[in-house]
């Protein structure tokens, strides 16, 4: 099987339209399925698409939606896992493109398209692609990182990194693909493939506030991992990437010194002198700073939907 789809649901009236954005999906080189992983607590209304021979149904009552997701992928037979949150659908021949992607790629883990944000009218509000390909680790570890909405990820890679973590809520997207990244070889379709819904009636459990530090201990326990260093030198490849690495390791230094983690706190800033003496020339580019100075990269999803809730919150602000 080429992929399985994974839905979380609390029960939203959205599901359906998530749910057949799959099914009507014009593709035939492969069979792939839809698990629907039921988190509300409650029974889902009967609907046509629970007879389709493609969904299997299952249950995890309110365990939180890394778990649900994690559940989904446990029982999954696909060969690529997608994950796609019950407000949110595929665009007509999303398959199909990640289908392609593979046959080109078949060194990639981490297959992904563009994403376009609409609001309830099916205006489109932004439209994000992050453009990376094959060993982007420094790019992702530095916050370009591709939307999992938009994505297919290698069933094997995710069981081996883990899934997700749990302890992360928010930002767990984010924690996973660059624990991914460290593994494997990205590869991108530049047309959109989902779109995410931003409306009036939009809701997000993501809680904005604690994501700083959720992002801070994935990138502290990431750089720990064997060869991190090593990757990031190989795929940071313009000075704003160098500078970006820079800010991360430098980020991370407080929060250990917060937890008495003293040797990892010098540990970090030792990597942080010897990445800014391995950056050379690239010091002296206007981008370096730029990089080492910014708060995330800019044009990422987190942070366009970050602005957007913003916007609603104090109308007129992006007018």
């Amino acid at each position: 099987m080429f992929c399985s789809v994974i839905i979380p649901t609390v029960g939203r009236a959205t599901l359906s339209r998530a749910v057949h954005s799959v099914l009507d999906q014009a593709f035939n080189h492969d069979d792939y399925e839809v698990i629907v992983v039921n988190d509300s607590a409650k029974p889902l209304p009967v609907e046509p698409w629970q007879d389709s021979p493609r969904v299997r149904l299952i249950h995890t009552n309110r365990r939180e939606r890394s778990i649900a997701r994690n559940t989904g992928a446990a029982i999954a037979l696909g060969k690529y896992l997608c994950f796609l949150d019950d407000d949110d659908w595929l665009f007509p021949g999303a398959l199909e493109q990640f289908w392609t992607l593979a046959r080109q790629n078949s060194d990639a883990v981490w297959l992904y398209g563009g994403i376009q944000i609409v609001d309830q009218a099916g205006e489109c509000l932004a439209e994000v692609n992050s453009g990376l390909n094959g060993n982007c680790f420094a790019q992702i570890l530095g916050g370009a990182w591709a939307p999992i909405q938009t994505s297919v990820v290698r069933a094997e890679v995710f069981f081996a990194v883990g899934g997700y973590d749990p302890a992360i809520c928010g930002t767990e997207d984010l924690d996973l693909c660059t624990r991914i990244a460290l593994r494997g070889a990205f590869a991108n379709t530049p047309s959109p493939v989902a779109c995410l819904l931003r409306g009036d009636t939009w809701n997000t459990s993501t809680n904005y506030l604690r994501a700083p530090d959720d992002i801070r201990y994935s990138r502290d326990r990431v750089l720990s991992e064997s060869g991190a260093f090593k990757r990031m030198r190989e795929s940071a490849d313009t000075a704003y990437w160098y500078g970006r690495i820079l800010r991360v390791y430098l980020s991370v230094v407080q929060p250990n010194l917060r937890h008495k983690k003293l040797f990892t706190a010098l540990s970090r800033i030792v990597a942080a002198v010897v990445w800014f003496a391995m950056a050379g020339t690239n010091i002296v580019s206007p981008d370096f700073w730029e990089g080492a100075r910014a708060s995330h990269a800019p044009g990422t999803l987190h942070f366009v939907m970050e602005r957007l809730e913003r916007e609603a919150r104090q109308p007129g602000l992006g007018d």
